[in-house]
């Protein structure tokens, strides 16, 4: 937007916008459908911010930089949980694995192969020539090959680098922030509300108490019946990692906690986790985990990931001098089910460049026994862990 590109404190700007508009769109009184929910996000978040970006149209930027691009060695599709994988006996290492669509087109169709479902958190070694002993490369990602594929090789102008930079460093915060939020942290002055002192009792999901044990609870300490109860429990479990299960004042929902926490124990020797959370607080939640989305689609151009990267492994003045991709790997332990799409994203950016790659495996390594203490420590998902990257560093010779 015009006037964010020639505001004296762009970041002050975008984050005053942000504070009118998100509330309007996430946890609202009545919620909306989850197709009206995106298409609200789209025109009026995530359009302007690509209109900021591009300095024109979205729709003509991309298209302008499809035309600028060249073919990329690398494939680097990031598996979903349940996704066929296949390895070959010439991989230097059984992690590495092909998608099933560069397995197709390689030489390594007609070699002795093994399929098996990927657990999520790892991506298609395809081009990698540390990964094979022999044919590295499918006829897509050849760069030899007549047929390779136009991918992602981009070389931004210097304004539109600038501006993403600017637009990224902005918006990476405002995710790292949100996502590490804890109870006793406050808003910025930026994003304080003018009005509304509604509040959220927030569930989250824990390996300690049954499905059973969950909606015991939930009846006796918010009055739900045993249906609501048994929505709120399955979303916990298998969708979101937290639910907020009463919207009220500062005080019902304190009562609300307490009750939760009392109850619980009861069943079990540790208290079900439970926060009391501002809705504005969890209406950028919800925005910050869409953002993370929106980052990987972004980043698909190696201009913008180049960008990316540089912001995301920056030195914070502010926080001990920790970058914000160390804050958010330093938090993964109690960032719910947030921290998949905060591992998605640094397997198709740092880990997808071969400079930066090198500078996240320097800051992986220097938090690795902290990371690996809260990875001791975590009661939620043991397959979910930032610590599974730890395959993609300390298996390649060069690192």
């Amino acid at each position: 937007m015009q006037e964010w590109l020639e505001a004296a404190d762009g970041k002050a700007e975008v984050l005053r916008y942000l504070k009118e508009q998100v509330p309007q769109i996430f946890c609202l009184k009545k919620e909306s459908s989850p197709q009206e929910e995106e298409e609200l996000m789209q025109t009026r978040l995530i359009h302007p911010l690509e209109c900021f970006l591009f300095g024109e149209d979205p729709e003509e930027g991309l298209e302008k930089l499809k035309h600028g691009c060249s073919s990329s060695q690398l494939c680097g599709r990031v598996f979903k949980e349940g996704e066929t994988v296949y390895s070959c006996d010439c991989a230097i290492d059984p992690t590495c694995v092909l998608c099933m669509d560069c397995f197709q087109d390689s030489v390594h169709k007609s070699h002795r192969y093994k399929m098996h479902a990927s657990s999520g958190g790892g991506f298609c070694d395809c081009g990698d020539v540390e990964a094979w002993k022999i044919g590295p490369c499918c006829s897509k990602h050849d760069p030899g090959a007549p047929a390779a594929m136009v991918t992602d090789e981009c070389d931004l102008e210097p304004e539109l680098y600038e501006r993403a930079e600017k637009l990224f460093r902005i918006l990476l915060r405002y995710v790292t922030d949100f996502l590490v939020w804890e109870e006793s942290f406050e808003l910025s002055a930026e994003l304080q509300p003018r009005k509304d002192n509604a509040y959220y009792c927030v569930l989250y999901n824990d390996e300690h108490h049954s499905y059973d044990h969950v909606i015991y609870t939930l009846q006796r300490s918010v009055n739900c019946d045993p249906a609501e109860a048994q929505i709120h429990t399955a979303l916990i479990d298998k969708e979101q990692g937290r639910r907020a299960v009463k919207r009220g004042t500062l005080r019902s929902c304190q009562q609300a906690r307490d009750l939760i926490r009392s109850n619980s124990q009861h069943i079990s020797q540790q208290p079900l986790r439970v926060e009391i959370l501002h809705t504005t607080v969890m209406a950028h939640q919800t925005f910050a985990l869409r953002l993370g989305s929106w980052f990987q689609k972004i980043i698909s151009y190696s201009g913008f990931r180049q960008a990316f990267c540089q912001v995301a492994l920056e030195p914070d003045t502010d926080r001990d001098h920790l970058c914000l991709i160390s804050r958010l790997m330093l938090h993964d332990a109690v960032m719910y089910k947030a921290r998949k799409v905060i591992h998605e994203l640094i397997l198709c950016s740092m880990l997808m460049e071969t400079d930066f790659k090198r500078l996240f495996a320097v800051e992986f390594t220097k938090h690795y026994k902290q990371l690996q203490k809260d990875f001791i420590n975590d009661d939620h998902e043991r397959s979910i862990s930032i610590t599974a990257l730890s395959v993609q560093i300390f298996t390649v010779p060069t690192l």
